[in-house]
C-alpha cells in the first residue's frame, strides 16, 4: 500500500442502507484498524481481490482490523439495492458489513475515479495508507501490521503457498486470472466503447440495423441483425427479418469468457451462445452455461457477470450470442 500525509478520514456520506440495516458513521469504529474495500461487484478486478479480502479477514480481524466493503456503482443497474443484495449472496460476502453507495457520495469523498480502491485508517481515524487496483496479500501486510502495532513477519514460503493456494479459489475458479496478452475488457454502451467494428455509422438511443462485414478483426465487437444503441449497453429486437441477430467478437488470447448481461425487465433473458459457428461442445461450457437439445445458452435473472466459456489452455475464437428474448441486454465482455 502506499503511505500518504496523514489525514481525517471523511464520514461516509449518502449511504442507502447498510447490509445489517442499521446506520454507521466512521466514529462508530473508532479504537479500530479499518480497511474501507470500494467495489462494485461488475468490476472483474473488485471480484479478483475478494479472496484477498477474505485472507485478510482471516488474519487479522481478531486483532483489531475491520473490513468494510463500501459497494459504489459503475452502471446503473448496480445502483439497486436489490441487485446488489444478491451479488452479496452470489458472493458468498453476507459475512461483511457492507454499504450500499448506490450515489457514489462517500466514493467521491475518498477521492476514487475506479476501482477497486483499498484505504487504512488509523485507530484514531485518520487516513494514512492507500491502495489502488487489484492486489494481493502481501501488498497490504505490512501496512496493516503497521496500524495494528503487531510484529510484520515476511515469510516469503508462507506468501507464495498463499498465492498458490489463491490461484485455486472460487473467483478464479469461474472467470479466470489476469494475464499479459489477454483479450481487452470491452464495454458495448456507446459512453464507453471503443473497438466497434461494423461500418454502419449508428444513432445513440435507437434501433439500428447492422449487417455483418466479411472480415472480423480480433478484438472487436460487431453486431448483426436490429439493435438499440445505449448508453451503457445494446438491445436486439427480434422483429426484425434477420432471424439471428447477435453480437460477434473474435478474441485473440482467452481461456475464460465473460460477460455482463441481463433483463430488462423483471421477465428471464436468454440467448444462444456459439464458438466458431457451432454450439459450444465438451471442454468449452462455461459456469453458467446450458444445454438442451444440443444447444448452448445462457438465461440471466438479473444483471450480473457471467461465465459462458472455458477451456483449457489460452485460445482464439470467434464467439456469437444470439438473443433469443426481446428483454436481452448486452453490457461488457471480460476476459480471463
Amino acid at each position: 500500500m502506499n503511505i500518504i500525509p496523514a489525514f481525517p478520514a471523511p464520514n461516509f456520506k449518502e449511504i442507502e442502507v447498510w447490509s445489517d440495516g442499521s446506520n454507521y458513521s466512521i466514529k462508530d469504529f473508532k479504537g479500530k484498524v479499518i480497511l474501507l474495500d470500494f467495489w462494485t461487484y461488475t468490476c472483474i478486478y473488485c471480484l479478483r481481490t475478494l479472496p484477498t479480502m477474505n485472507e485478510i479477514k482471516e488474519k487479522y480481524e481478531e486483532k483489531g482490523l475491520v473490513i468494510i466493503p463500501i459497494h459504489s456503482s459503475e452502471y446503473e443497474f448496480a445502483k439497486h439495492t436489490d441487485n446488489i443484495k444478491k451479488a452479496l449472496s452470489a458472493l458468498n460476502l453476507n459475512g461483511y458489513l457492507t454499504g450500499f453507495d448506490t450515489k457514489n457520495k462517500t466514493w467521491e469523498e475518498y477521492g476514487n475515479s475506479y476501482w477497486p480502491k483499498h484505504v487504512l485508517i488509523d485507530r484514531e481515524g485518520f487516513v494514512r495508507y492507500e491502495h489502488p487496483g487489484y492486489g494481493t496479500l502481501n501488498e497490504f501486510e505490512e501496512s496493516i501490521s503497521d496500524l495494528l502495532e503487531i510484529p510484520f513477519n515476511s515469510d516469503e514460503e508462507h506468501r507464495q503457498k498463499k498465492h498458490e493456494e489463491s490461484d485455486g479459489n472460487e473467483i478464479s475458479k469461474v472467470y479466470g486470472m489476469h494475464f499479459i496478452g489477454m483479450a481487452p475488457e470491452i464495454c458495448l454502451g456507446y459512453s464507453r466503447i471503443r473497438r466497434f467494428g461494423n461500418n454502419q455509422k449508428l444513432k445513440i438511443n435507437e434501433y439500428n440495423i447492422l449487417t455483418e462485414p466479411n472480415v472480423i478483426l480480433d478484438n472487436n465487437v460487431y453486431l448483426r441483425g436490429k439493435w438499440r444503441w445505449d448508453r451503457e449497453r445494446v438491445k436486439a429486437s427480434l422483429d426484425y427479418k434477420e432471424k439471428d441477430p447477435a453480437i460477434i467478437f473474435k478474441y485473440n488470447k482467452a481461456s475464460n469468457v465473460n460477460i455482463i448481461v441481463g433483463p430488462e425487465d423483471t421477465e428471464p433473458a436468454m440467448a444462444e451462445i456459439k464458438i466458431d459457428g457451432k454450439y459450444l461442445s465438451e471442454g468449452q461450457f462455461g459456469t453458467h452455461i446450458e444445454t438442451k437439445d444440443g444447444i448452448s445458452h445462457i438465461e440471466t435473472a438479473w444483471p450480473f457477470m457471467y461465465n459462458i466459456i472455458k477451456t483449457k489452455d489460452i485460445e482464439t475464437h470467434k464467439i456469437e450470442i444470439i438473443p433469443r428474448s426481446n428483454n436481452f441486454c448486452f453490457y461488457t465482455f471480460v476476459f480471463g
